[in-house]
């Protein structure tokens, strides 16, 4: 699967269902790899936007995807080193 840019809570839900059913994995096989029921991971493919970002990124690393931060404005902009602050 190629990235899409992400730009709203709607588009992060439906993205990570398709990251899922291409992998063949039901919500529930999904939820047993990294801890959860069905029923958490049916919510959070429906409401993203009412999980903590660890556990977004936890599932996202189950699905071999991975989160990216891109200043539109200035695609040259690199995150700081380790330790320093913005």
């Amino acid at each position: 699967m190629t990235s899409s840019p992400i730009r709203t809570s709607g588009q992060l839900g439906p993205y990570l269902k398709s990251l899922r059913r291409a992998r063949g994995w039901s919500q529930e096989q999904l939820g047993a790899r990294i801890g959860l029921s069905q029923e958490r991971i049916a919510k959070i493919e429906s409401a993203p936007e009412k999980v903590r970002f660890d556990s977004l990124l936890t599932i996202m690393m189950a699905l071999g995807a991975e989160f990216h931060a891109v200043d539109r404005d200035d695609p040259g902009v690199s995150p700081p080193n380790e330790g320093e602050g913005w």
